[in-house]
């Protein structure tokens, strides 16, 4: 659930600028010329304490002069200055501060001083040193941009200004608009985090764009990119990056953060905007595959040579298709992409070419390139493509890109083609990027809602062997576990340390197949695996991070994408190599997860066998901690100590603990089970079924975020059987939660929703969650009566009089 945070500095009724200047080459001239010229609607209140008017409107000496209270203030004044203000807004009941000041060289106060005022009276700070804010929907130019952008659908995130006054230049060259510009200065209070809770649920946002060099709070930038990822998408650029070891290193643990958040990492800031505007354009793109078409020969073999430089495949046709080209193409002309429709094809044959190829189904996309010349009007073969493409959009058919070469004779073609949303480019390079990374980017949502196999072997470790074998180590002053307990404890995670005399499967490959695994320490990320070739021979960038707790899907997908992925996919052997790598990922990630002493494991080198992957020599090493492994994560793993086993009077036994995504299918099937009026009394409306997509935000959940119990029930000799699940989902602060139970009708009566609701309530307060509510039917009188027991406050909700609104303060 978003807050009200982005109304506060984005889209406010009314400012206060304090600091407010006219005189020329002031930073409070600059913000009050570009509040003013901005065109903002609400009040501006101008406060300074050298005049009485400024720009002809009148001004304040203090803030406590004010005649209403702003909802954004934005800061202009000497540093010394500036505690006593935070504290002066905060009383008046301003919600965020914009602090343009920052610390000088000799001047010590430091920002958390700062942040430690504005919070001491409940105020959020944006800064210090913030270049400011932008709104173009809402007419706000709460910056020192010399650019005031055109309303758009793109919202674009930065710590520093000075990277985003050349963007939004660029931008504007090229007709780009944006919802909001965010500059958040050294982001000491309000950072990515807050700002992505909010651009997440911004009807006015379409995609996210970032651009940062580090972060500070990873556990919390994760929980909030995979939320808005699940949205909308979210694209970054990382600053920063040299070639020394440590920096590949840290390199490859941010690449692996955003691979798992859902974010699509690009290489530049052209791409960032490019690629953003074929992604809000819907691109339908289930693949690799791109068939390309044009009126030159060489620019579409320029054109393949980057598709599969970049990793995308050139389309084949089938054999009707080619017949039917031939018709068409002239003579001599290939059938097979890159189609050359010749220098002198007009506005026909690129209309009926496309056709033809629109109707191939084993293609993903269709990229048309145009170079302009005498014989050939651009205008018409702009239209005569729209109107082919549009002929046969309602089906389902490959998506289509343009790339019109030159500058003035094609920019009418070009911005026609845009008003029809379908992308088009100025370079045939910058269209296959933006294709690639389209296929890129739908290649990670789908991955984000893959449901694990529910593989109890990967839960079922030893952990009444871990244990004493750790703690023995750690009592004898040990820092290093022996050959034979690092034997044991590998095993106990299921774990195979090779014996004397085995022959690795790699061994009748042309190269040996040996890999490593190694436990490094991110001072972001925390702790993750470094994975990639064994050898002294092996390069740096062979090398990629995973970052812990794993599954089998996210293993997998870490290591596909990787050199060591593509090796193992191409390996000549019966064995599905990268399953079997993904699997010992997930194994060795579980050991870390569970135990928070070990702080030195590699397994280096690691063999391909028939049946799997050995370890041919490990090293692990330990350290006395009070601090929980999970503290260590950049991901909270799955909580483990929520679980609890009931014997029922019946002797059958009642299970409850955190769902998981491997829960999915056992959602899907229990929900089928429900009646229409259990549904309706349940959810507050017709829901016909639940999706796959539905189920897998259900059940792949942010533990940081949400939590989800569910009641599992079993007879002796059979299996388990979901009873219900029981669910709070908190606000981005985890000031306010919202709680729903459901039960199957085997499960009422019997008490369980009374568990559930307790667990729930105690979990809350766990938490320091403040409040907690729910929303219920008002012929809910079951549910309604369990609220009012536990303490409860019930009352009508006022937008719907059917709803009762359950609330429980915590604290």
């Amino acid at each position: 659930m978003p807050t009200r945070l982005l109304h506060s500095f984005c889209k406010p009724t009314s400012v206060a600028l304090i600091g407010a200047s006219e005189r020329p080459g002031s930073i409070g001239a600059a913000l009050t010329r570009n509040l003013l010229s901005g065109g903002f609607q609400g009040e501006l209140f101008l406060v300074s304490r050298r005049h009485r008017r400024i720009q002809n409107l009148p001004a304040w000496s203090h803030v406590a002069d004010l005649s209403g209270v702003p909802d954004l203030a934005i800061i202009a004044t000497p540093p010394p200055t500036v505690p006593k203000l935070l504290a002066e807004l905060g009383r008046r009941g301003t919600r965020i501060a914009l602090l343009v000041t920052t610390a000088g060289p000799g001047d010590g106060t430091p920002a958390q001083t700062w942040r430690d005022a504005a919070h001491a009276h409940g105020l959020r700070l944006l800064g210090p040193g913030s270049f400011g804010v932008i709104a173009p929907h809402h007419r706000l130019n709460a910056s020192l941009s010399s650019i005031f952008p055109q309303p758009g659908p793109l919202a674009l995130v930065a710590s520093s200004g000075m990277v985003l006054t050349p963007l939004l230049e660029w931008a504007t060259a090229q007709g780009i608009g944006f919802s909001s510009v965010i500059a958040l200065g050294n982001g000491s209070d309000v950072g990515f985090s807050d700002v992505l809770d909010e651009l997440a649920y911004d009807p006015d946002t379409q995609a996210i764009l970032l651009v940062l060099e580090t972060l500070t709070h990873a556990r919390s930038f994760l929980s909030a990119a995979h939320a808005a990822a699940r949205i909308k998408p979210v694209l970054v650029v990382r600053a920063g990056r040299d070639g020394d070891a440590f920096s590949r290193q840290t390199d490859a643990v941010y690449a692996a953060a955003f691979r798992r958040a859902g974010i699509l990492q690009l290489q530049s800031l052209r791409e960032l905007l490019g690629v953003a505007e074929t992604l809000i354009l819907d691109l339908p793109v289930k693949g690799n595959r791109l068939a390309i078409l044009g009126n030159s020969r060489e620019l579409g073999l320029l054109a393949a040579d980057t598709l599969m430089m970049k990793g995308g495949r050139l389309a084949s046709f089938s054999p009707a298709t080619q017949a039917a080209l031939r018709e068409i193409l002239p003579l001599g002309a290939a059938s097979e992409p890159p189609l050359d429709l010749g220098f002198d094809a007009g506005s026909a044959r690129f209309a009926a070419v496309l056709s033809i190829a629109l109707r191939e189904s084993e293609i993903d996309a269709v990229l048309v390139l145009y170079a302009p010349n005498a014989l050939v009007s651009a205008i018409e073969t702009a239209a005569a493509l729209i109107e082919t493409f549009e002929r046969t959009r309602a089906g389902v058919q490959p998506g289509l890109l343009t790339c019109w070469l030159g500058a003035d004779s094609v920019r009418e073609a070009r911005q026609r083609c845009l008003e029809q949303r379908i992308p088009s480019y100025d370079t045939p390079d910058d269209a296959v990027h933006a294709f690639i990374q389209r296929w890129r980017h739908q290649r990670n949502r789908i991955a984000l809602m893959e449901t694990p196999p529910d593989a109890p072997e990967l839960c079922s470790a030893d952990v009444a062997v871990a244990r004493p074998l750790i703690q023995t180590v750690l009592a004898a002053h040990r820092n290093e576990l022996t050959a034979a307990e690092t034997q044991t404890l590998l095993a106990a995670y299921g774990i195979e340390l090779a014996r004397a005399g085995v022959t690795p499967l790699s061994r009748s490959q042309p190269a040996p197949l040996e890999l490593m695994i190694r436990l490094i320490h991110d001072p972001v990320f925390g702790s993750a695996l470094w994975f990639g070739p064994g050898g002294s021979m092996t390069l740096p960038d062979e090398f990629a991070v995973a970052l812990p707790p794993l599954n089998q899907v996210l293993a997998r997908e870490a290591v596909a994408h990787t050199r060591v992925g593509q090796r193992l996919q191409s390996a000549n052997s019966a064995a599905d190599l990268l399953n079997d790598f993904a699997l010992l990922l997930v194994k060795v990630a579980q050991l870390i997860t569970d135990w928070g002493e070990v702080t030195t494991l590699e397994l280096s080198p690691i063999f391909a066998m028939k049946d799997g992957f050995t370890v041919g020599a490990a090293r692990i090493g330990v350290t006395v901690t009070s601090e929980p492994a999970h503290r260590r994560l950049a991901i909270r793993p799955y909580p483990r100590e929520l679980e609890e086993t009931l014997l029922l009077p019946d002797g059958s036994t009642l299970l409850i603990r955190p769902v998981r995504p491997e829960d999915e299918p056992a959602l899907i099937a229990g929900f089928a089970k429900l009646s229409r009026e259990e549904i309706r009394m349940r959810f507050m409306h017709i829901v016909k079924e639940l999706t796959h997509v539905d189920a897998a935000r259900l059940t792949q959940i942010d533990y940081d975020r949400e939590m989800a119990l569910v009641a599992l029930h079993r007879r002796d000799g059979q299996t388990w059987q979901g009873w219900g699940i029981a669910r709070i989902v908190g606000d981005s602060d985890w000031d306010r939660a919202e709680f729903a139970i459901v039960l199957l009708r085997e499960a009422v009566g019997i008490g369980l929703g009374s568990l559930l609701l307790r667990r729930l309530i105690g979990y809350a307060r766990a938490q320091g969650i403040h409040e907690l509510f729910g929303e219920i039917l008002r012929e809910n009188k079951p549910m309604l009566e369990l609220c009012r027991a536990l303490g409860f406050t019930v009352k009508p909700c006022p937008d719907d009089q059917e709803v009762m609104i359950a609330t429980l303060r915590l604290s």
